[in-house]
């Protein structure tokens, strides 16, 4: 059976997936939350001999690693580079767009955890350290629907956060307070992280 992007499967919210031919079969994985507890999950699906059997007829898979911290932003952190990883593992998964794809998928998924009360034109941005104060580097969207910008502002805070060096300085919040206050966002909102500002902007 062929489970559907954005549903429900057995409690999971399936984020991602992606199963392609290898020789004479079929591997793939996907990327699941439960949304009620903060978990996430990566599965190994079933390899078949289509597209349409990497979940038995019970909606089984073949093996899954689960993130259970009671930290969610840590277990979808987690969660992603496992993902990575079981992808290089399924034979032609995986692709030079993988990560890329993966993170927007996630990106989309945050977006719509708290939905915009009424429409909205934000613009998203970023400033970042620079050589001058004239000059940082930055990016800037033109004026979108809330959610796209929303997306937009993920999308910055997934490029800027995914390195391991740690930057603070007086007002900067932590990487899990960057994500939440991106997703709960339904209006303009300006924070630091990491020596960035990221902003929603009328």
């Amino acid at each position: 059976m062929r489970i559907k992007t954005g549903g429900q499967h057995q409690g999971w919210t399936v984020v991602h997936q992606a199963r392609r031919a290898w020789r004479d079969s079929f591997e793939g994985v996907w990327l699941g939350v439960e949304e009620s507890t903060g978990h996430w999950m990566v599965g190994r699906q079933h390899d078949g001999q289509s597209m349409d059997d990497g979940f038995d007829a019970d909606g089984n898979w073949a093996t899954s690693r689960h993130f259970r911290e009671d930290n969610e932003y840590l277990n979808m952190r987690r969660a992603l580079v496992a993902y990575d990883e079981e992808a290089q593992n399924a034979s032609d998964v995986w692709n030079g767009m993988w990560n890329q794809r993966a993170h927007e998928a996630v990106a989309r998924h945050l977006v719509h955890r708290v939905p915009f009360p009424a429409p909205v034109q934000l613009s998203a941005g970023w400033i970042g350290r620079g050589l001058t104060d004239y000059h940082p580097p930055r990016g800037s969207t033109i004026p979108l629907d809330g959610p796209q910008a929303k997306y937009e502002l993920i999308r910055y805070l997934q490029g800027q956060t995914r390195f391991d060096e740690i930057v603070t300085e007086p007002g900067s919040v932590s990487e899990q307070e960057a994500y939440q206050l991106a997703i709960k966002a339904t209006g303009p909102v300006r924070f630091v992280c990491r020596g960035v500002t990221f902003y929603l902007s009328e």
